[in-house]
């Protein structure tokens, strides 16, 4: 379930929050609470004739 892209992305993000003076740990604990709210979201994307339904569950 635990992905390597997953550990890589987690990496970037770090270094990105290093480079830019954000604090890590709090950086994190944000991503993983906006992923822990996204179950039962829906997206609906039109584009003229095109659509697009995004749920994630």
């Amino acid at each position: 379930m635990f992905s390597p892209v997953v550990a890589l992305v987690v990496l970037v993000a770090a270094v990105a929050c290093l480079v830019y003076r954000i604090s890590v740990v709090r950086a994190l604990g944000t991503g993983w609470r906006v992923i822990s709210a996204l179950p039962g979201t829906r997206v609906d994307i039109e584009q003229g004739r095109s659509a697009v339904l995004v749920t994630i569950r």
